[in-house]
């Protein structure tokens, strides 16, 4: 949400500055699927077992050219999509620049348990630092409660929006939280068996000092190329996609 809101304000057009709501709202979307159980597949557009070249953004525009073509949107929609985008773009910006060179299978680390508990505690930590920045988050909840996301999505139905809407609400009123870090990085790594689940608790046990070891092998300074790589490549993609509307 703080990239999309970045992207908004870089751009300064009245259809995103109107709908700031339905623009944070879209920017969390792809992640909807932790409510519906869908395969991430069918709303990140991108197949993380490929190492080839690929682009969210063009599949998820091939899958539905009727969001694909902006000027016949409403500036709520418009907005959503915008926020969609900024997702897919910082997404394969982590997993092209971060996840696969540092942490994954083909990475020093090897891609093992503990590399992913890396991995995560460290997005989890990034996200911590913009939610203590108390002005943002309440420019972000009131953005998004007073958006009413009746939206005709093609690809989430308006009540299943809705109700993200209020979980994605109730989550960023919340204060962060390394006990909701363990709940939710667990469910992610899907590790069913009984050893390998000892040993996720054995590492979060040493929460939040493995985001200093993390941040000592990876450098804060490719966090910060990171995050502004992301914004320029959100920027410029939100800046296409809305130029014919």
């Amino acid at each position: 949400m703080t990239i999309a809101k970045g992207v908004a304000d870089r751009l300064r057009m009245a259809s995103l500055d109107d709908e700031r709501g339905n623009l944070y709202v879209g920017s969390t979307a792809p992640d909807i699927r932790v409510m519906t159980r869908w395969e991430r597949e069918r709303t990140h557009f991108f197949d993380l077992t490929n190492f080839d070249d690929q682009s969210g953004i063009v599949e998820f525009l091939r899958a539905h050219p009727r969001l694909a073509a902006s000027a016949s949107l409403d500036a709520a929609a418009r907005a959503f999509v915008a926020g969609y985008l900024t997702h897919l773009v910082m997404d394969e910006t982590w997993i092209g620049t971060i996840y696969r060179p540092f942490f994954g299978e083909r990475s020093p680390l090897g891609g093992d348990l503990r590399a992913n508990v890396m991995d995560r505690a460290l997005q989890f930590s990034m996200d911590c630092d913009r939610r203590r920045d108390d002005e943002l988050m309440a420019h972000i909840v009131d953005a998004i409660v007073r958006c009413e996301p009746a939206l005709e999505i093609d690809l989430i139905d308006s009540d299943t929006l809705r109700r993200w809407r209020q979980v994605v609400t109730d989550m960023v009123s919340q204060p962060p939280d390394w006990g909701r870090f363990r709940h939710g990085a667990r469910r992610h790594l899907g590790e069913a068996e009984q050893q390998a689940a000892e040993l996720f608790d054995e590492m979060a046990g040493s929460l939040p000092d493995l985001v200093d070891e993390t941040l000592r092998y990876l450098t804060p300074r490719r966090v910060q190329e990171f995050m502004q790589e992301s914004l320029e490549r959100g920027l410029a993609a939100v800046r296409e996609y809305l130029a014919c509307a």
